[in-house]
Order: C-alpha cells, then structure tokens, then sequence
C-alpha cells in the first residue's frame, strides 16, 4: 500500500482556483508509466502503489502560467524538482502544493534579416553568438559595460546633519559633494528579465498582460527571514512622449512594436534599457548604493487620446492592492526560478526564454527534500521621474484598483478587506525624482501633491521616509519655500550655498532624517567641461536645450543618492 497524496492547487495569495484546472498525473514504476488526465481546481487524492518511484504533475489554467513537479517517492524523505511547490507530511500522508503565478518569462525572437522591419513582434529582439547563450538585443552590451558611477555624498564637516551642496561658485560637479564608484559591470552584480504579467497563456486574449523589467541584485548571503527590498519605479507618461497607442486590452501595438516603422527599434523596451541602464544607470547606482533591491519598472502602454481610456493609464498598478499583487507575483516568479544567494544568473537576460512560440528553456534540475517558502517583501519603495508622479502618487489613495471590470481583484489586485493595510506595512519610502509640478501634464495641483506626500509620511510615523529632488525644468527656478509652503513650515535644517549668479541650490533636511528636499536651479546642475567616462553625465552650459537636459539628470542623480539613504 502506497501513501497516500493530496494535490491542492493556489494561487500566490494561497487562494484556491477560481476554476478548473487541466490537470495530467503521470506515476512511474520500474515496469511502467502510467497517465491520467483530469480538469478541476478542488483538492485531489491519489495513493501512488509502493512500487511507485516518480510522480509528475502537470497544471494548466488559462489564467496562470502552467506549473510543472516531479516527486521522487519510494524512500523518504521525498525530493522534488520545484521551488514554487511545497511538499508537506500530514498525519496521514503528504500534501503537494502547487502555486501558481499569473507572470512567466517574456519571448525572444531573432531580429529579421536587413536594418528594417515594422509592426508588432511575438518578443523581444534576441542575438546570438556563436557558442553562448542567446541574449537581449540592446540590452547585451550595456551589461557588459563598465561604467563609473557619480553619486551624490553627504558631507557632514562641521555641520549639524549632512547635506549633499557645495558651493554654486565652483564648476560643474564641485558644486556637489560626491564620490565615484569603482567601474560597474551590471552582470558581474545581478540578472536582468523581462517578464509578462496578466494574461500570459494566450487563452484570454480579451485580458491584458504587461511588460514589467525586473532587475535582480546577486546576494552574497541567504535571503534573511524579513525578506527581499523593492524599488518600483514609474517613468514618465508613455501616452506624453508619443509612443505607440494601444487600445485595451493592449494586444496590439505593444509591448514588442517596432517604431519608427524600417528600423529595428522597439521603443517600450528601449524605455527601461534608458533608464535603468543607459543615461538613467539606475540600476548601477543601486549596486553602487550597496544596499541592493529587486528593482521593478513596469512598461505602460500609451493609451488612445481620448477621456476614457486616459482613465486606464497606469492601472493597476496605481492602487496599493494591484501594486502589492504584482511583486507578490514576481516574488513567486523569481523564486521558483531559482534566485538566491550564490544565483550564476546564466539563465537570465534572454538565455531561457521561449521562442517563437517554443516552450521556455529548462533549468537545471535541482532536486530538493526540504520546503523552500517564497521570500517575503520585506520594504517597497515607490520611485516615479517627471509625469510618473501621476501613477505614482495616485497609489496612496487608491487602495483598490479604479477599474475592477478590466482589472479584476482575483486575478490583479488582493480580494481581501486587509490588502491595505498589508501594503501600508510594507510601504516605506517614496522617491520624488523631479515629480512634474505641470498640473494642465498631470492633473495633480502643486498644493495636493505636497499635502499628499506628507500625510502619506506621518501615517507610517517613524517607519516611512520621504526623498524629494527638484530641478530648475519643474520648479521653474523658483526658491522651494514659494512651491512647497506646508514643507516649509516643518522643522528642518536647511542648507543655502551662496548664490552664484543664475546657480543655486537648497537643500531641507528633517533632523530626524524621516524626509528631504534639494532643489536645484538649472544652471546649479550644469558644467562648462564634459565629463563623458563619468555616469550620469552632467549637462553642459552650451546645451541649447540645458533646461530640458537637466532633468532626467536630477532624476539619475536622485536615485542614486537616496538608494544610499535606504
């Protein structure tokens, strides 16, 4: 008589399945193999004979990514091949565990011959060299590059508290205290993927799926019981910088269009290769920081140009409980692909992922007899440049996705009465890099968006911290004390460099350190001499568009700094 083995089925929220799943059993003995095929979603038993050495269990569901596990059986303790599967001994034999996930690896398809193409693509443009593993396009270089990074230092000589300014009489980057890194190589430090989120099989094509980068920090020791950190990280507005439109649910016209039409670019993953590892090097800064996090950058489709459909624009992840479902998501994903510490990474930038419609690329087997849990979210950082401020910021009101029609709760966001108060626990910092005060861009009044920010501070007491960044392009030059009077009127140890001419800077610092403010004037942030070997790059003065520029330079340069305040 064989022990007996109870199949259950969850979701990430270890709920269980709204609807049957397809289900394929295969039991081998030394004789035999024997199949057996059944559809539900409650749980099943099964009493594998004694002779039994392997079980396999296949799950399909057109909601979630299929999930595979073989059990070794015979002699205990029992080893199975996935880490996204729990293997528990009851009284009265065991429980295997499936959880299944709604994101999987994004495809990869070889680049068409010649310089021009056009069109949606089935993935991400892939190359390959003879003899390695295929890698993204684009992306493959940029990881190989070594770059030395430019952080913004606290200098705290003689001072009560810190602060990031020198003096505006000084040239480019003297006017800020700084240090450089040692050269960075991204993949000497970490794995990068881009991942499908939403409906990833196929079988509901009246259901959205999102590109979502995830950038994925090597960890030197084992993930501690509190958890892994994350830093979301929202760009600017898709739909304002005249990307491909793309009507719900978004099946055409991203994520992997071509745009211009004869070339061979693919403007929404260029998006996140920019700012994460271009001009942007936030990625590299958050290595330099040494205070490593999974960093998320959703890729936003740019809706159609009209009322309603502004209303879908970054949803669902400007609500606490879509936002929090998606790094519970990619937290199942990422585990039960195998990161932890001592991770080599060769499966990750495109090596595994599917092709053409193939299957994704097996790992190797990795055959374990003890549970592994999914790591828990230990901290969220909520960081958004420019006109992300209006998914951003939006977050903090909207517990609950706007539009639960297109974005059900069961499949997108946490069905639960508790899904806020969770996220607020886990909640602990926003990044304001040069949020757009442009109310006519935005939507969102100056007055709002700073009485927002700080309630959002005070409801997390001594939990939460608050970084704020501002250049000349957003605060049009003005001193902050005109632009943020409630800021103004907290305590605060503010840091005001004499002026030089159009050059000035001020920063405000809380003495409890929970937030901060720097603003600086567009010609604070701009240098007479090219520094091009040091990252970001520092505008110049004969840059005709230098107030322009030195934005998404403030950005760079706030997140690098306040990834070292973490």
């Amino acid at each position: 008589m064989g022990i007996p083995i109870v199949i259950r089925m969850v979701d990430v929220l270890d709920q269980p399945l709204p609807s049957d799943a397809s289900v394929s059993i295969q039991l081998e003995t030394p004789s035999e193999i024997l199949s057996h095929a059944t559809t539900i979603s409650e749980p099943f038993g099964l009493t594998p004979s004694s002779e039994t050495k392997r079980l396999t269990v296949t799950v399909e569901h057109p909601d979630y990514a299929s999930q595979r596990v073989t059990v070794l059986l015979g002699t205990e303790p029992y080893y199975w091949d996935n880490r996204g599967c729990e293997l528990v001994k009851k009284q009265a034999g065991y429980e295997l565990k499936i959880t299944l996930g709604r994101v999987r690896q994004a495809p990869v398809t070889p680049p068409p011959w010649g310089e021009k193409t056009s069109g949606d693509k089935p993935g991400a443009f892939s190359l390959q060299e003879q003899g390695s593993p295929k890698r993204y396009a684009v992306l493959g270089s940029m990881l190989r590059t070594d770059t030395v990074v430019r952080m913004l230092e606290d200098s705290s000589a003689g001072r009560i508290a810190g602060t990031i300014l020198s003096e505006a009489s000084k040239e480019g980057w003297g006017r800020l205290h700084t240090k450089d890194s040692q050269p960075i190589i991204p993949e000497d430090h970490g794995g990068f993927l881009w991942l499908e989120y939403g409906g990833v099989t196929g079988k509901r094509l009246d259901e959205p799926r999102f590109l979502i980068a995830v950038w994925a920090p090597s960890l030197k020791e084992r993930i501690p019981e509190e958890g892994l950190d994350y830093i979301v990280f929202f760009s600017p507005s898709t739909a304002a910088e005249g990307y491909p439109r793309s009507a719900y649910p978004f099946r055409s016209n991203y994520p992997y269009v071509v745009s211009p039409k004869d070339t061979m670019s693919q403007p929404y993953l260029n998006l996140a290769y920019r700012y994460l590892f271009g001009s942007g090097v936030l990625v590299q800064q958050s290595i330099a920081s040494g205070k490593p996090a999974v960093v998320v950058m959703p890729i936003f489709p740019a809706v159609p140009d009209n009322p309603k459909a502004a209303e879908l624009m970054w949803q669902p992840f400007n609500s606490q409980e879509g936002l929090h479902r998606l790094l519970l998501e990619i937290s199942q994903f990422l585990h039960g692909f195998g990161y932890k510490d001592g991770s080599d990474f060769r499966r990750w930038q495109g090596a595994s992922a599917p092709e053409d419609g193939m299957p994704e690329m097996p790992g190797p087997t990795a055959m374990s007899s003890v549970n592994q849990p999914r790591p828990k979210i230990r901290k969220v950082t909520v960081a958004g440049f420019s006109s992300g401020v209006s998914g951003a910021l939006r977050v903090i009101d909207n517990v609950k996705i706007k539009d639960a029609g297109r974005f059900p709760s069961a499949f997108f966001g946490i069905p639960n009465a508790s899904s806020g108060r969770e996220f607020a626990e886990l909640w602990s910092e926003i990044w304001d890099l040069d949020f757009s005060l442009n109310e006519a861009l935005t939507a969102i009044k100056r007055e709002t968006l700073e009485k927002k920010l700080i309630a959002w501070l005070n409801s997390g007491r001594d939990k939460r911290r608050l970084r704020m960044y501002h250049s000349g392009y957003t605060i049009g030059n003005v001193r902050p004390s005109q632009l943020f009077p409630a800021l103004a009127a907290l305590r605060k140890i503010v840091t005001v460099p004499p002026a030089a001419g159009n050059a000035w800077a001020e920063e405000w610092r809380d003495p409890d350190e929970r937030w901060s403010l720097a603003c600086f004037s567009t010609s604070y942030l701009l240098a007479s001499v090219s520094t091009p070997d040091i990252k970001p790059v520092m505008p110049l003065t004969t840059d005709s568009n230098a107030n322009n520029v030195v934005h998404p330079f403030t950005c760079a340069l706030g997140f690098g700094h306040a990834s070292k305040l973490r």
